[in-house]
């Protein structure tokens, strides 16, 4: 059994530009060339993909069921958009 990389929180200056306003939200992420869904409040990931259009359609199904917004950062951790209900 392999376990999930822990991603470290993104930079602050990034963090507060785009996501200081969201309380709550899901986040996707690509760590090692794999892709992984998690809650902003968590390091680590609920689930993860070597797929990363199934993982981002995970993590907006798992948003949608908690009416929270989503997050999807590109691999290099930039934010390439944020989804919400």
């Amino acid at each position: 059994m392999t376990t999930a990389p822990i991603l470290q929180q993104p930079d602050a200056a990034r963090t507060d530009e785009f996501t200081h306003d969201l309380e709550q939200f899901i986040e996707t992420y690509c760590a090692d060339g794999r892709w992984y869904s998690r809650r902003h409040d968590s390091e680590v990931p609920f689930a993860g993909n070597d797929n990363e259009l199934d993982q981002i359609a995970l993590g907006s199904q798992v948003a949608r069921w908690n009416r929270l917004p989503h997050v999807v950062r590109t691999p290099t951790g930039t934010i390439a958009e944020i989804l919400t209900t």
